[in-house]
């Protein structure tokens, strides 16, 4: 077993663990009236203060190259947010938006086999599988929805997180520090959500500011969510590799469903006991797997 791998399946599980519970204060400010793109200023606005006041000199450091290749990163990343936001606002079941956007689980190994000539393990081929079939299961139960923007965006959504992967590990493979990939990365979030954050003003005032679980939800979408959870992400794809990356981010539909069972008491069917067993498994398979 690889213990520099092993480490990087470890933080990629913390990373998804972070995002998967932090679709509760997500829906919780989306109740409280937070539009889609305050709520995602917020969360990148974070980061860029953090990193900018304490590695200022890490950050102006690097290239215009350098610096052009992490905002493209991000473009990336906040297309494949806003696809998956509204297509499951605007698919009929959500459950189906879940298996369109976990289609990623294919694409990146087809474009290891397919782009880049490369051969995928067997372990590594199985556990995509078994991941894939297992969120399959967690929407057999709903009806098939019919074609429309709403699974397109899904599916969109699928592609950019796909590029969005294989895009960071490609500027982390170059040296570049993961602070300054998050840095820039949040920064352009910050510049494309500030003016259509400005264009609907009327929406902030009308937040009720003095709940103060309010401001306990943004602290955690920006600290944890925001901050803590992407620098873990960042080494954690580091030590590992893209096709482990996104069977592990898979298990933030296991603890997003945990974090439901355990606040508001929802019960599992035996299938949904079933699909999260595979997801588990192929994670585990991945996680202590002998090749690097």
């Amino acid at each position: 077993m690889n213990l520099r791998y092993s480490l990087g399946v470890v933080l990629l599980l913390l990373a998804s663990f972070i995002w998967g519970i932090a679709y509760i204060p997500t829906r919780y400010l989306g109740q409280e009236g937070v539009s889609v793109f305050f709520e995602l200023l917020v969360r990148y606005t974070f980061p860029v203060i953090i990193f900018g006041v304490f590695s200022n000199s890490k950050i102006a450091k690097v290239s215009k190259e350098e610096v052009k290749k992490c905002m493209i990163t991000g473009l990336v990343l906040f297309l494949a947010l806003v696809f998956s936001v509204y297509g499951i606002r605007k698919i009929e079941y959500g459950s189906m938006g879940l298996l369109l956007i976990s289609l990623n689980l294919i694409f990146v190994p087809l474009y290891f086999v397919i782009v880049k000539k490369s051969k995928i393990s067997k372990i590594l081929l199985t556990a995509s599988v078994m991941a894939m079939f297992g969120i399959f299961l967690l929407t057999i139960n709903d009806k098939t929805s019919s074609l429309n923007i709403g699974s397109l965006l899904c599916f969109l959504a699928s592609l950019a997180y796909s590029a969005y992967i294989i895009l960071c590990s490609s500027v982390l493979s170059k040296d570049t520090h993961p602070i300054t990939l998050h840095f820039y990365q949040s920064l352009t979030f910050v510049i494309l959500c500030l003016p259509l954050v400005l264009l609907n003003y009327e929406s902030i005032l009308n937040i009720n500011w003095d709940n103060k679980i309010l401001y306990l939800a943004f602290s955690f979408i920006g600290m944890i969510a925001g901050t803590l959870a992407y620098q873990l992400f960042f080494y954690g794809q580091k030590l590992s590799n893209q096709i482990t990356t996104v069977l592990v981010l898979s298990s933030q539909t296991i603890f997003s469903s945990l974090s439901d069972i355990l606040i508001f008491k929802i019960t599992l069917t035996h299938t949904q006991i079933a699909a999260y067993a595979m997801i588990i498994i192929a994670i585990f398979m991945v996680a202590f797997k002998k090749e690097s």
